[in-house]
């Protein structure tokens, strides 16, 4: 399971001196053996064979010699070199605790009154995951971490077998600006990558209890596994009893047990999962303090044992914040338990005990990093990553140089595939000379034929020449070994939020100085600016004829960006721009006969599916009557069809000759000229278009016929 930890570690003690004495400590019932080598400076402290023995969740612990060492006469910390790693099976505390008492060899212990300060701050902490080192930053400062994890590399650990569990916004940055973010462990957002995390962060410490272990150390003891532990009381009462001891017992290293050990903010080092602040510790902990003493003063049998635990599972059940905590595959267990394991629960707190895990739509993949105009390729970068950073080195200007870039994959919940394999991508890169990152989106094409990458880059640049709101678009190609030549496009990124995903607060006034929204009332202006953008991409929408038979039409369907930005007729945050992001669709009106019916059928469809998003835009947005919203829709789509109508008759000639060399059964030509005559038709035809779009409105509200 874990064999490139195994070799790290047996590569360590091959080459390491080994100190001839072994210390023994009992550790909540558990006796346990240490052995420490010694390479150069540094110092290994491992429970002795568990190179040959790793299990999930063994715990790491990384921490600089310096923060043990004893001050000098001035009262200043003398200078020490070197770095600790400690591993051990069981819970962190299982080493940290002697490492801070002195207990191990010649390290020196650290003053009681700096012990808290010195666990949280100084010791990082891991745990062995799988084929990784899962690095959990806690409190202890940035470039503390990333010592640590530069330290492991330069002993031999690869780059991809340490992994970052905190995103921490420093920490963040620093990779960002390495080009290694994929090495943070990304936030899931759908219910099966909550479940594969949830899953994996399944651990034991001494006894057969199972745990949810997060990132900060934190072992959360759900209802559902407290009760397996209580069938323990039946099936095998010495397991029964080690978990009690687990729980409610002490040991020689520490006087408090692990219900009360204090580990990150509020929670201990065993949190019962799902209750109320507070009440664990007084209500169901006292409980269970109690009748670990008393078993262990042989005042009870196992029926009477049978009798205690019943009460205090009945209690624990009746605490539960929400019924849906009882089952471990409801929304609400899933979601709650997988706040609380990534840690996010410390720091979204305004979100409430539910809170969607929904926000991370795209996952960072290997790169390279760059330094000093050299390219470090990442081990685990795919050819197409390569052949992305190819591309952004020929594009960059002479005397410039990228100093860093991190490439990401769009997630899709529609998108069976494993990560590395889907069909988008975000490049983020910055150069010498930009004082900004720089956005591109990179994207596999449906086909990979030639001749409909032609067609593609062909439909993009007309439309853009005519005025359609597309950004610059260029086609690359790799070659992917049996698949042959793939294609893909890149664009840049545009600024702006999916129509369809705008948060509330962007409907209200901004205060300009302090950056907060009003949020007791949406702004008209903002309302009625924002469906004049609607009317423009509407019009547009007519213009491209964006159509896929068998498939509901494609329009505001969050592939319309909305830019927000300032406005100086308004003097304040508005609308002000939108962009159109996917070309799918695009001439994909059938009939291409220059006929009135064709036309009138054409019509009649588009102002079908116009109608459906205005009502639904007043019913969202009664700041406004229906009235004005439709009023402000029309304007936008008459201007925006005047605009590129006037484009084409400034350059008619040569929109009328345009004849790309497609390859294929495209009918580029053909469906090209229909696109010409229709927009003719559409400026023509405009008070008609006006008329068919009110009485299709009216349509929607039959009770206003009626009257």
């Amino acid at each position: 399971m874990t064999s490139e930890i195994k070799t790290f570690l047996k590569m360590l003690i091959a080459e390491a001196h080994e100190r001839e004495e072994k210390l023994t400590f009992k550790a909540w019932g558990k006796e346990r053996t240490f052995v420490a080598f010694d390479l150069f400076d540094d110092t290994f402290i491992f429970e002795d064979g568990i190179w040959d023995n790793l299990e999930n969740k063994d715990s790491v612990i990384l921490v600089p010699k310096s923060a043990f060492s004893p001050p000098n006469p001035e009262g200043k910390k003398r200078r020490t070199f070197g770095n600790i790693m400690t591993v051990s099976s069981g819970n962190h505390a299982v080493t940290s605790i002697p490492l801070l008492m002195g207990q191990f060899w010649d390290i020196p212990g650290v003053p009681e009154e700096q012990r808290s300060d010195t666990l949280v701050k100084r010791l990082v902490c891991a745990n062995v995951v799988g084929n990784t080192i899962e690095i959990s930053q806690r409190d202890v400062a940035t470039p503390d971490v990333v010592e640590m994890d530069d330290w492991l590399q330069a002993l031999g650990c690869p780059m991809r077998s340490v992994v970052l569990i905190d995103r921490i916004d420093s920490t963040l940055q620093y990779y960002n600006k390495r080009g290694q973010e994929w090495r943070i462990k990304p936030l899931a957002w759908t219910f099966s990558e909550m479940n594969a995390a949830i899953r994996s962060s399944i651990s034991h410490m001494h006894s057969c209890i199972k745990y949810y272990h997060n990132v900060k150390g934190v072992h959360f003891l759900t209802y559902k596994n407290f009760c397996t532990w209580g069938e323990q009381i039946e099936e095998n009462y010495s397991e029964f009893l080690s978990g009690l001891t687990e729980l409610a017992g002490t040991s020689e290293l520490t006087q408090v047990p692990n219900l009360l050990l204090s580990k990150y903010r509020t929670h201990h080092e065993v949190e019962l999962f799902g209750l109320p602040d507070g009440v664990a510790e007084r209500i169901i902990i006292p409980e269970l303090i109690e009748l670990y003493k008393e078993v262990n003063e042989e005042k009870y049998q196992p029926r009477d044992v049978r009798e205690r635990f019943n009460a205090i599972e009945s209690t624990f059940r009746a605490s539960l914040l929400e019924p849906g905590l009882l089952e471990e595959d409801s929304p609400d267990f899933i979601q709650n338990l997988y706040r609380n394991i990534t840690g996010q629960v410390y720091f979204d707190e305004i979100y409430g005990l539910v809170s969607s895990a929904f926000d991370d739509m795209r996952t960072a993949l290997p790169g390279a990093t760059y330094m000093l105009g050299n390219r470090f390729i990442h081990d685990g970068a795919d050819a197409r990553t390569i052949a992305i950073l190819d591309v952004l080195e020929r594009e960059i200007s002479h005397g410039d140089r990228i100093e860093h870039v991190n490439i990401y994959e769009i997630r899709s919940i529609t998108e069976k595939t494993h990560l590395g394999e889907g069909k988008s991508r975000e490049i983020v890169f910055k150069t010498m000379w930009n004082p900004k990152d720089t956005r591109i989106i990179e994207k596999r094409l449906a086909h990979s034929s030639t001749g409909y990458g032609a067609y593609t880059l062909a439909r993009v640049s007309a439309f853009r020449s005519l005025g359609i709101s597309y950004g610059r678009h260029r086609l690359i190609a790799r070659n992917d070994g049996a698949a042959g030549d793939i294609h893909y496009f890149t664009r840049a990124r545009y600024p702006g939020i999916p129509f369809n995903k705008i948060p509330k607060m962007l409907f209200c006034n901004r205060d300009l100085n302090t950056g907060k929204y009003d949020l007791s009332k949406e702004s008209a202006d903002i309302v009625r600016a924002l469906i004049r953008l609607l009317g423009g991409s509407a019009a547009e929408a007519m213009i491209l004829k964006k159509y896929r038979k068998g498939q509901e039409n494609h329009y505001c369907d969050s592939k319309e960006i909305i830019e927000f930005g300032y406005d100086v007729r308004y003097g304040k945050e508005m609308p002000i721009g939108l962009h159109l992001c996917s070309i799918r669709g695009t001439m994909g009106w059938e009939d291409t006969s220059l006929t009135e019916d064709n036309l009138l059928k054409m019509f009649d469809f588009f102002m079908s599916e116009f109608v459906k998003t205005v009502k639904k835009y007043a019913e969202d947005h009664p700041v406004l009557s229906r009235y004005d919203i439709a009023d402000a829709f029309l304007e936008g789509f008459s201007a925006k069809t005047r605009e590129v109508y006037w484009n084409y008759m400034n350059r008619r000639d040569q929109f009328d000759n345009y004849s790309p060399r497609v390859y294929g059964d495209y009918r580029f030509t053909e469906k090209w000229s229909f696109v010409l005559w229709s927009l003719q038709e559409q400026r023509k035809r405009l008070d008609y278009l006006y008329d068919l779009f009110n009485e299709k409105l009216a349509r929607e509200y039959p009770e206003e016929l009626e009257g």
